[in-house]
């Protein structure tokens, strides 16, 4: 790919491989907001699905972060060849800003099986996202100025993080040499940063990691990045290279969400999350979920429903199996670290579903994997995006029949009164009913 190719944009601009539900729309916000009409599917399409004439971005998003890599790789060879059957010519890779993954993968591996398949020479390798304080500088990944070892995500429950070396992350999972663009040459523009790229390929290093310390660095990589066929990062890079591209349109479309009740699903076990939930389950109806009393039987998901179904007119109740490290690591010690997750995912699924069918239509949903237990559970396949509640954090509505609006937030993610901010604007944008004999307003 020698140009950008945008300005017939015959097929969309951009085509997303996301690795969670969360990074997905924490990736769709960013690009939506520079004026990029962006689509979001669950899983990989079948060779039926159309996009809309208009769309300018799409993205496939997966649950591969956590599966066994060469599960991993094949989802994300297919998304791939979905989204080259659909014209896409220009794949981004997205991956958690923190670089979640283990010694085996699966960020390494997928890159690996990109790199082959669209035939790049040159992957960069950029997580940084300036705006939620991720940066990359010598290699090294830091959040809000703190080595991502010595930060509190390195205790992620599923994906701690012990190791802030990008290359040294990147080489024990992947087949090819990792080189490095240091912030010195970034610093320098897109030209400096192709000559550099251009370099550590000559010299085989196929996978680069490349500093970046503000939206200015960004910017510079994005420029190179539109020249290439595959690119890999956080929702910053994505961001940068919407911002290149320009899309900006007379105004926003109108968003607009379906009429319903609400209701809080968290099962993220984050320190940003853990906050958000003791500030607004001290104000608000809210019912716990155990991992192990879920596991005894002791605990249903009826009693969960009814709580929710029971509560006052009006209210958004909170249902949550959010939890400090300590109670996390002594549900993993009893249940394993994977049954521990899934026993709550499952349980949050269900009661998302059967409130669905009760009625309910407004859905903010904590945690990536929780997002997508959810979203598998109501069945939802795609989404449209609309405006950000916060950085990464979009409000969006299903596609299709009987949609429902869905508030997707990662983990880390929000501010500590999060959850009442997206209610709010959840309320804003739904239509106000019309008096008996009149018309909407």
């Amino acid at each position: 790919m020698n140009d950008t190719g945008l300005n017939a944009r015959p097929a969309p601009w951009l085509g997303v491989i996301a690795d969670d539900v969360t990074g997905a729309t924490d990736l769709a916000g960013y690009v939506a907001r520079s004026g990029s009409t962006t689509i979001q599917f669950f899983g990989v399409p079948n060779a039926r699905t159309a996009i809309p004439a208009d769309v300018d971005c799409v993205i496939v998003a997966l649950k591969s972060r956590s599966t066994p890599p060469e599960e991993a790789v094949a989802d994300s060879l297919a998304a791939h060849d979905w989204l080259a059957s659909i014209g896409v010519e220009r794949i981004y890779v997205k991956y958690c800003s923190t670089f979640d993954s283990t010694d085996r993968g699966n960020i390494g591996p997928v890159l690996d099986a990109l790199a082959e398949r669209t035939g790049e020479r040159e992957v960069i390798v950029c997580p940084s996202a300036p705006e939620n304080g991720r940066t990359v500088y010598q290699g090294k990944l830091f959040v809000w100025g703190q080595t991502l070892d010595e930060s509190p995500l390195r205790e992620h429950p599923v994906n701690p993080m012990r190791d802030a070396d990008l290359r040294r992350l990147l080489v024990a999972q992947s087949r090819e040499s990792v080189g490095l663009v240091p912030w010195q040459v970034v610093a320098g523009g897109g030209t400096a940063v192709a000559e550099a790229l251009a370099t550590e390929a000559s010299a085989g290093r196929r996978h680069v990691v490349v500093d970046a310390l503000d939206d200015a660095d960004l910017d510079s990589i994005a420029e190179v990045a539109l020249t290439h066929r595959l690119a890999t990062g956080s929702a910053g890079l994505a961001a940068a290279m919407a911002r290149k591209v320009g899309l900006a349109r007379s105004g926003p479309a109108p968003f607009v969400v379906p009429s319903g009740d609400a209701v809080v699903l968290s099962g993220s076990c984050s320190a940003a999350t853990r906050r958000q939930v003791e500030l607004f389950r001290a104000q608000n109806p809210s019912f716990e979920l155990d991992p192990i009393r879920l596991a005894e039987g002791s605990q249903f998901v009826d009693d969960a429903v009814s709580f929710v179904e029971a509560s006052p007119a009006g209210s958004a109740p909170l249902v949550y199996s959010t939890a400090d490290p300590e109670q996390v690591a002594h549900a993993q010690d009893v249940l394993g670290v994977q049954r521990a997750a899934s026993i709550v995912e499952d349980a949050l699924g269900e009661v998302a579903s059967r409130l669905r069918a009760s009625g309910r239509r407004h859905f903010v949903i904590a945690g990536g994997e929780t997002s997508g237990a959810v979203v598998h559970a109501l069945g939802v396949d795609s989404i449209v995006i609309g405006p950000e509640i916060a950085p990464g954090v979009p409000l969006t509505v299903s596609a299709g029949d009987h949609p429902v609006a869905l508030v997707l937030k990662s983990g880390n993610f929000g501010g500590e009164r999060f959850f009442t901010e997206a209610l709010g604007r959840l309320r804003d944008l739904t239509p106000t009913p019309a008096p008996m004999g009149g018309t909407p307003s």
